[in-house]
């Protein structure tokens, strides 16, 4: 790309332009302008009034020295579905895209894939047992949401060189900013949404959006402190005076939904990729000033985390006087022209023009043909007219008596459309969440009385939680009992135990007659069971705090240890694979 290119970025409150160029691999950002998005022009990705939105954008370039002709869409939006997908290696690229459209209702249920433009991005190559496999990052947007580009573009007399996805567009810029051979989490954190990206080197392994921003902390800390929202914006840009001012649990209560969101995606890469750790972080965005978020961030995720300070592969020329910290805002906009998505309607405006000339022409050829052939055929003819006339009317006849059956048909079509439409709607709605109660209640019945079940997660059946035993004897291995008792339930899998932790204690077990004179010591769990059964009153005596008289009453009497132990205990609980696998099957015979 030798020549200028303009790039847009439209988000609920900025409308960012820059002008760049891209060289080898190199992007040449000469110029860049924002301005404040209009009132009631765009939400979520939709253009609402695009003459009020092309006049902004002119505005914000009107004698700033911009030239160029040819512009370039980042397109953010919730509308907008992602999805990867592992599909065989094509040599020829083309079919590749191919193969995603064709299958594109697999990925998006979707009850027309006409409405839908479709574009996609190959995120790996890598083998496997079965062969070479490409991973792909596949989106589909709404046709009339990307048609609104295409207009602004019009109204702005600018040609649509490529139509790119907010999350491509940056993943491709943050690509050339990664260390080889290392693992990193990648946080960007905006007004109204984070995402959260583990790159491998250049390659994306995880993408995620938490649906909380710098807005989120700004209102909960607002909520928490009682303040207004100015106070809040000043305590969270300042680390001083948020130390003076907000206790650490204040702070904690307004970032918690914020981090517990990144942790989440965190969470899930290490159980998707338990062999790849991270190796830092790395912020960035608008959130990414938030005071304080570098400290409980990495004490939250346990590694360093460090800002984007400059963008290798990123320079900045001409009028273009942006500062290291104002160039991160135009992410999109230069991400955009590295390796877009190009999610492009395949006939434009200009396109459809081009293709009309052309067509009328042709028909005029062909109207003129048309007449001379007529002329020689309506005098060949002419004698059969009448016999044809005829056979036309009974052949009328007959399908005016069987003429309801059409009718038959086109409401069966509409029910199986109606039909089909719900199932996949309904199979939206299922989630392994639904088994959370039926688990809750089998624990119920089969971990010991005693033990104590903290910090629970569960995300679509995946499940996480905290147990704690209660105290026993040392030779007796409760956690292995609880992994034989949850492999029992058939629809728990993935059962794994991680980071288990022990603590010790003695105790002297006495016996008491009714009178409280002491008996003997018991030794076994059983016996102690056994005597607290039959109403025996038994005391249970701390050896390191027994005082001189219990130690001179308890000298010659056996210490019992006793241990709790304190593990991660992980699982899949869902469907059992006997009720899923005749579910696929009723499925597929409907």
């Amino acid at each position: 790309m030798a020549n200028k290119v303009l790039t847009i970025y439209i988000s609920s409150d900025a409308i960012r332009v820059a002008e760049m160029q891209k060289n080898n691999k190199q992007v040449i950002l000469s110029n860049a302008s924002e301005i404040t998005t209009p009132a009631g022009c765009f939400n979520d990705g939709y253009l609402l009034d695009v003459t009020s939105a092309a006049e902004a954008v002119r505005q914000a370039i009107f004698g700033r020295g911009f030239s160029a002709k040819d512009v370039f869409f980042t397109i953010s939006s919730k509308k907008i579905a992602s999805k990867e997908v592992e599909v065989n290696y094509f040599k020829d690229t083309k079919k590749l895209g191919n193969v995603l459209q064709t299958n594109s209702g697999e990925y998006f249920p979707m009850s027309n894939s006409g409405d839908y433009v479709f574009a996609y991005s190959i995120l790996e190559d890598y083998m496997t047992e079965e062969g070479r496999k490409y991973r792909v990052s596949a989106v589909a947007a709404p046709t009339d949401l990307i048609r609104g580009y295409y207009e602004l573009a019009d109204e702005l007399k600018l040609n649509v060189k490529n139509i790119d996805y907010f999350g491509n567009s940056v993943i491709q810029l943050l690509s050339m900013q990664m260390t080889p051979g290392r693992t990193d989490l990648v946080i960007q954190i905006e007004k109204d949404v984070t995402y959260v990206n583990v790159m491998r080197g250049s390659v994306l392994v995880l993408q995620r959006s938490v649906n909380y921003g710098k807005n989120a902390v700004t209102n909960a800390l607002m909520d928490v402190k009682k303040i207004s929202e100015k106070d809040a914006k000043t305590l969270l840009s300042n680390e001083t005076l948020l130390d003076q001012h907000v206790t650490a649990d204040e702070y904690a209560s307004a970032v918690q939904y914020l981090v517990n969101g990144i942790g989440r995606a965190v969470e899930y890469h290490r159980q998707k990729n338990p062999g790849e750790l991270l190796q830092g972080i790395k912020i960035f965005g608008e959130g990414s000033s938030i005071a304080g978020i570098e400290k409980i961030l990495q004490r939250e995720l346990g590694a360093q985390v460090e800002h984007f300070d400059t963008l290798s592969g990123v320079v900045i020329r001409g009028q273009a006087s942006l500062t290291a910290e104002e160039v991160l805002r135009y992410l999109p906009n230069i991400g955009c022209v590295i390796d877009p998505m190009s999610l492009m309607i395949k006939a434009s405006k200009k396109d459809s023009a081009i293709g009309n000339a052309d067509l009328i022409k042709a028909l005029r050829v062909i109207l003129a043909l048309a007449t001379i052939f007529s002329i020689g055929f309506v005098a060949v003819t002419y004698v059969q007219h009448d016999k044809a006339v005829k056979e036309r009317d009974r052949i009328q006849g007959e399908i005016d008596k069987i003429k309801d059956i059409e009718e038959i048909a086109n409401e069966y079509d509409r029910a199986m459309k109606e039909y089909d439409l719900m199932v996949e709607f309904e199979k939206t709605t299922e989630n392994d969440n639904e088994y959370i109660l039926t688990f809750i209640e089998d624990m119920e019945k089969k971990l010991p009385i005693d033990t104590k079940i903290d910090k629970v997660e569960c995300v679509n059946g995946d499940w996480q939680m905290e147990v704690t035993t209660g105290w026993h004897d040392k030779n007796k291995n409760e956690v292995a009992d609880v992994i034989v008792q949850l492999q029992q339930l058939d629809y728990v899998r993935d059962l794994k135990i991680d980071a288990v932790s022990e603590e010790y204690r003695g105790l002297i077990v006495v016996e008491k007659d009714e009178d409280g004179n002491l008996l003997y010591a018991t030794k076994t769990r059983d016996e102690r069971g056994k005597k607290e059964d039959e109403g025996t009153p038994i005391e249970y005596v701390d050896p390191e705090k027994m005082t001189d008289d219990e130690k001179d009453m308890y000298k010659d009497f056996p210490v019992i240890v006793q241990v709790q132990s304190t593990y991660e205990l992980t699982c899949h609980i869902g469907k059992p694979a006997e009720e899923a696998a005749a579910s696929e099957e009723g499925g597929a015979a409907k």
